[in-house]
């Protein structure tokens, strides 16, 4: 039967809010059964208890060196092959590692504060080796001038909740003290005894002595400055106070301290395969990163601990029979966070065109009862539309409502609280509080879908963590059940893509169609929203704004269908994709007419407002930028860009619709629409200046050129 195009929109947005299906076309129950019987959250909590042992705050610290031997030995235990160590990366930063450092009081009592051996994060990484001798001085934040008047704290060690490395420049560099005693506010309150990660400035000033920062927690900060702080004097009359004030207590530090420091250190990375049988140019990559200081259960040593019980899991599945060899590879990276792999690719820049797609795990073994903690999932940004999105958000949907309790389950016969129970041995028992949401940069994933890379990336990152990088983030906040939940989606999102062929490609295809007609139907009920919420003034702007929405969405959806002819659909389906997106420019076309509806409806105006281009617009509509260098020189020169204006997470996605196809105005309206469909408060504002301020420092910077 076939319906007028707007009602066949209108029904594709109320369809998608009124399911509430478990299933997923992309996992059978046969593979369910076979890979949630195998993946075993314990196992992967076992490597956690060894990983957390490792001090290894940056890739050239002997901890790094330690763990990443100690993974690809574990790597070639689960059958991995090809296991190597990739040790020809560079390094940007210096490397360091702590030996030992401790800290005591030395006067008036004799008593030891902090020490490494006690907890590794106690001393900040880039300390000097030394030993120091000082009284202790409060400066409160001690990161601007004022912070120092009346104080005198030359040869002195400073008390400090400002941050570390602005306070060395403002107490040691600028003003002679000797070192830095720091204390976490931020998180005091809540977790009096946690003792935060620091670091100070790997480069210090030149000509400059050694310095050296220690961590203690808010309770022994607090406790230091009560003592140091004037009271007033007691008066002559028992019960009353005098109008004196008697000085605090005068206290002396002595620090030692024990580091080594290692100029122009390469970087390492362990890589592994499951080699498939036909396809050697579309690997799945999965990543997790090894880099961390000592602790660091859940960031990220539960994402490096999943990776090896996946590894091991798919590895004894396919030797005994039970899953097929894959067509396409599956690659195992332990990685230093986001800079190995751009440091891999700008070495080794064919390699981008053997990766079909990357999932990556970061922080995916919250016990999330524990800070309310969730489990995110992003979808690839806006310039990276893909088929992955439907995949990973139909698979982990299965997996939360599966294994969460609903009160109709139970009135419809259900005797168990979960209906596809993924639980672990000695795990705990509560619910995967699991949540899709627009994209993010800040882990692995941000390299592949780096334009200059150009291969569609998720991430599963749990959060909020008031445990991440801290004495707290130990093995007693990490849930065996919530691992092997993650490794389940991880784990069949791999078979199901390294499999898939042109057989399976119609199943991927109505999927991912069913998804462009949802983002349709968003963008119509956000441009909706836009002009509900402006003020009467601003509704012109308004309209223009639900306008470039919808038309993004068009474009975007489109995008998406055209992805997944990787797969090599034949001649009936690629006919059909493009019915399917002649369909979706005509359903833009329609719901740009019904936003005029709702435009006179709030307004009472009969006639639109004018769309002609301002003077500015065509400026921006006449300049067509591509990149112009390689990917090594690429990475290297963008990062000396600034400019101020954009959110960080636009500047991000500027770059990337930079395609040589998109005019300065496209990629602005395609920002813009991106940062408004999440809203302000997430991705922030994009305006025409900034974008057009850092698409012109890029050609400036001969990162880019424009074509003629």
């Amino acid at each position: 039967m076939c319906l007028p195009l707007r009602l066949m929109v209108l029904c594709a947005g109320l369809l998608s809010t009124a399911a509430f299906a478990q299933e997923s076309p992309f996992v059978s129950p046969e593979l369910f059964r076979t890979l949630s019987g195998e993946i075993s959250g314990d196992m992967a909590y076992d490597h956690v208890r060894h990983l957390t042992l490792y001090h290894s705050p940056n890739a050239g610290s002997r901890g790094f060196r330690d763990k990443n031997r100690w993974i690809a030995e574990k790597a070639r235990q689960a059958g991995l092959e090809e296991v190597r160590i990739i040790d020809d990366l560079n390094y940007r930063e210096v490397g360091w590692s702590a030996l030992s450092a401790e800290l005591w009081i030395i006067t008036p009592d004799n008593r030891r504060l902090a020490s490494y051996h006690e907890a590794a994060v106690a001393i900040a990484d880039y300390s000097g080796s030394g030993a120091w001798e000082g009284e202790l001085v409060d400066v409160g934040d001690g990161a601007r001038d004022a912070h120092y008047e009346g104080r005198d704290v030359k040869g002195k060690i400073v008390l400090t909740s400002g941050p570390p490395a602005a306070v060395a420049e403002q107490a040691v560099y600028q003003r002679g003290a000797l070192g830095i005693v720091y204390y976490n506010a931020a998180r005091g309150i809540d977790r009096p005894d946690q003792v935060a990660w620091i670091r100070l400035n790997p480069h210090p000033p030149k000509d400059q002595p050694g310095t050296f920062a220690f961590s203690i927690s808010y309770r022994a900060g607090m406790e230091l400055k009560q003592r140091l702080a004037a009271r007033l004097a007691p008066a002559a009359v028992p019960g009353r106070f005098g109008e004196d004030l008697r000085p605090g207590e005068k206290i002396v530090l002595r620090a030692k301290v024990s580091s080594e420091f290692t100029q122009d250190p390469k970087q390492w990375m362990v890589e592994g395969w499951i080699r498939g049988t036909q396809i050697h140019d579309q690997a799945i990559v999965l990543t997790a990163h090894t880099q961390e200081e000592k602790f660091s259960a859940n960031d990220d040593n539960s994402g490096c601990a999943n990776l090896l019980e996946i590894g091991r899991s798919l590895v004894t599945l396919i030797r005994e029979g039970r899953l097929p060899r894959p067509a396409r590879d599956i690659r195992f990276w332990w990685a230093n966070e986001i800079s190995s792999e751009y440091e891999y690719f700008a070495a080794h820049p064919e390699e981008r065109r053997k990766i079909l797609v990357n999932l990556n795990q970061d922080m995916v073994g919250a016990r999330q009862s524990l800070g309310s903690r969730i489990q995110h999932i992003t979808r690839t940004p806006d310039s990276r539309p893909s088929y992955l999105n439907e995949v990973i958000e139909s698979i982990a949907t299965m997996v939360m409502r599966g294994n969460s309790a609903y009160l109709a389950a139970g009135q419809s016969g259900s005797r168990l609280p979960y209906s596809l129970p993924i639980l672990s041995r000695f795990g705990a028992r509560e619910r995967y509080g699991m949540e899709l949401i627009p994209f993010f940069t800040s882990s692995d994933h941000m390299v592949f879908n780096d334009s200059i890379i150009g291969i569609p990336a998720v991430t599963f990152t749990n959060w909020p963590d008031d445990f991440i990088h801290s004495s707290d983030d130990d093995l007693w906040q990490v849930d065996p059940t919530q691992m092997q939940r993650n490794a389940f989606v991880v784990a069949a999102a791999a078979v199901y893509l390294a499999s898939l062929g042109p057989r399976e490609a119609p199943a991927l295809a109505a999927q991912v169609h069913a998804g462009a007609r949802r983002t349709l139907s968003s963008a119509f009920a956000r441009a909706t929203e836009l002009l509900l919420l402006a003020a009467p003034p601003e509704r012109v702007s308004a309209f223009r704004d639900g306008l470039n929405l919808i038309d993004q969405a068009a474009r975007r959806a489109a995008a998406t269908l055209d992805s997944v002819r990787i797969f090599e659909p034949g001649p009936p389906l690629a006919a059909r994709l493009d019915e399917w997106k002649n369909a979706l420019a005509a359903g833009g076309v329609s719901l740009r007419a019904s936003l005029a509806d709702h435009f006179r409806l709030l307004t009472g105006q009969t006639e639109l407002p004018a769309l002609q281009l301002s003077e500015e617009e065509k400026r921006m509509a006449s300049k067509v930028p591509e990149v112009a260098v390689s990917v090594a020189e690429y990475l290297e020169k963008r990062n000396s860009v600034r400019v101020s204006g954009l959110p960080s997470l636009m500047r991000y996605e500027v770059w990337n619709f930079v395609d040589g196809r998109r005019s300065y105005l496209d990629i602005y309206r395609a920002a813009r629409a991106e940062a408004q469909s999440a809203g302000a408060w997430y991705y922030g504002t994009v305006n025409p200046k900034p974008v057009e301020d850092l698409l012109e420092a890029g050609l400036q910077a001969g990162i880019l050129r424009l074509k003629k």
